[in-house]
């Protein structure tokens, strides 16, 4: 019989209780799962993690700042999980603020994958640990993100140039600093190579950015560059389709060329915070393609530049190779709104959100709230925006063929002011059968208006549909979505004038009296 120590016991029990486990353990259906299945649930582990770190904007959260490893709890389960997980290097790949603590962890582990890193000063002690351990994986960095101070630039420009960057597809680099900085480094950037680097967020303007190593950027997002220095590096992104500009333009002293930019690949640029005299000052160096979708968010509107010289501006194309807009949107939110839509759709979205990526209108424009200030010797407050909105109209109204206006409008939106009527009523005035106004408008929706007192505006305007019909080009549709005071007796008018009945809504309706 063997005897056991009574001291060795415990320690024995406790031996014998793991095996068991261990034993146990195994015949959990879990436990038998094949490798690739457990690699799909820790890869969305990983996923997950890497998602949860970005905000709306896709930047850095400084929540994250300091967290172990997104796999790491996984390799504390049981001895299968732990061997698949460290026998996999991309489950090691997510390096975001990493500690020192965990760096050299994921580096090795992580072996030869692709790194997806990010950095912020935010974690200085973290940024100062680690920046030069992680850069010098340059070669093997995928994703690239850093948000760096002004005390730290100069060191980290000289690491970004140390290396080349093979296989670098993503570049963000943001600077935290009070006073402009222009970088320098005695080499180029990646050492000019970057073959791969498709998409380019900078929060810096520099004339590092005007190199061919950027020749192949598909998607450039910079914040307040200056005029000059933005128009540099677009001429050295011919392969660019997607142009984002936030907070308007940077002053600058730097003369700017006089011949325009090729973007013959460009499909959007949306263009935010930007005055209307520097959005004029931009598209007049630009020469876009002719199917290019623009968005624009304007600051106050000051200053001599109107929209007639942003609409001139874009159609400077003698041999019309320049954009041709088949819709337009300009928009002013809440409160003392407005919005006018044109379309070559007769289906109207008047549910507006600023999403220009996703949007199917070709040149929209919002203006803040803050745009329409009354000065002392202008036009009252709630004037001004009514003016805007008659003014697109009647510019748009005067283009002629063969410019940046198709002509083939079908629909037109208008909402905020009963007194918009008269400038719509002017635009759709046909002056002459050589000079027909919108030949292809089939629809009118009128929105959110106010008929109470304006029978004269009305009458002019059935008196327009009347002088349309004359000339066969008839409104079918009058649209009446949320007004008030539209009353029976206008509603029968406007029925002899129209192709097809007349549409309103419940709204409309109720409030007809």
């Amino acid at each position: 019989m063997m005897h056991i120590d009574e001291d060795s016991a415990p320690a024995a029990s406790a031996e014998s209780m793991r095996v068991l486990r261990s034993r146990s353990n195994s015949r959990v259906p879990v436990s038998r799962l094949p490798d690739e299945i457990l690699l799909m649930v820790f890869n969305h582990i990983e996923e997950e993690k890497r998602l949860d770190g970005y905000d709306s904007d896709d930047s850095l959260m400084i929540d994250d700042i300091g967290d172990a490893p997104a796999c790491l709890v996984v390799t504390h389960v049981c001895r299968y999980w732990r061997k698949v997980a460290l026998e996999c290097p991309t489950l090691w790949t997510l390096i975001r603020c990493t500690p020192p603590l965990w760096l050299d962890v994921m580096l090795e582990r992580s072996q030869k994958a692709p790194l997806v890193v990010s950095y912020s000063a935010f974690a200085i002690a973290v940024l100062e640990d680690c920046m030069d351990k992680v850069l010098l994986h340059l070669p093997r960095i995928k994703h690239l993100e850093l948000r760096v101070s002004e005390y730290e630039i100069a060191h980290v420009m000289d690491l970004l140039s140390s290396q080349p960057a093979p296989i670098l597809e993503n570049f963000k680099f943001f600077l935290y600093s009070s006073l402009p900085i222009t970088l320098s480094t005695p080499n180029p950037i990646f050492q000019g190579q970057a073959p791969l680097l498709r998409h380019l967020d900078v929060f810096i303007s520099d004339r590092i950015w005007s190199s061919c190593i950027f020749g192949g950027v598909r998607t450039l997002r910079v914040v307040r560059p200056s005029l000059p220095d933005l128009l540099a590096a677009l001429r050295c992104m011919p392969a660019l389709e997607q142009l984002t500009l936030l907070y308007g333009l940077a002053r600058s002293v730097q003369p700017i060329p006089f011949d325009k930019v090729p973007l013959a690949r460009l499909k959007s640029m949306a263009l935010s915070g930007i005055s209307l005299q520097n959005t004029v000052s931009l598209l007049a160096h630009l020469a876009l393609p002719i199917d290019v979708k623009i968005a624009l968010q304007l600051s106050p509107i000051t200053g001599p530049r109107t929209f007639a010289d942003l609409f001139s501006v874009m159609g400077e194309h003698p041999d019309a190779s320049g954009p041709v807009f088949r819709s337009l949107r300009a928009v002013k939110p809440y409160p003392d709104g407005f919005a006018v839509q044109f379309s070559t759709s007769t289906t109207i979205n008047s549910d507006y959100s600023w999403n220009p990526q996703d949007d199917d209108i070709r040149l929209s424009i919002e203006c803040y709230n803050q745009d329409f200030v009354a000065h002392p010797n202008g036009p009252p407050f709630d004037e001004i925006p009514r003016d805007t909105a008659i003014n697109i109209c009647q510019i748009i109204a005067q283009r002629r063929p063969r410019t940046f206006f198709s002509g083939e409008f079908e629909s037109i939106h208008v909402q905020g002011y009963s007194d918009f009527i008269g400038g719509l009523t002017a635009a759709l005035r046909i002056e002459g059968p050589s000079n027909v106004t919108y030949p292809s408008l089939r629809i009118l929706e009128l929105r959110n208006m106010l008929f109470d007192g304006e029978e004269l505006q009305l009458q002019n305007l059935r008196d327009v549909f009347i002088m349309r019909a004359q000339h066969n080009v008839p409104v079918h549709d009058l649209r009446l979505r949320r007004c008030k005071y539209f009353a029976p007796n206008q509603m029968q008018l406007f029925q002899e004038v129209v192709v097809n009945d007349i549409d309103c809504d419940k709204y409309t309706l109720d409030y007809s009296y």
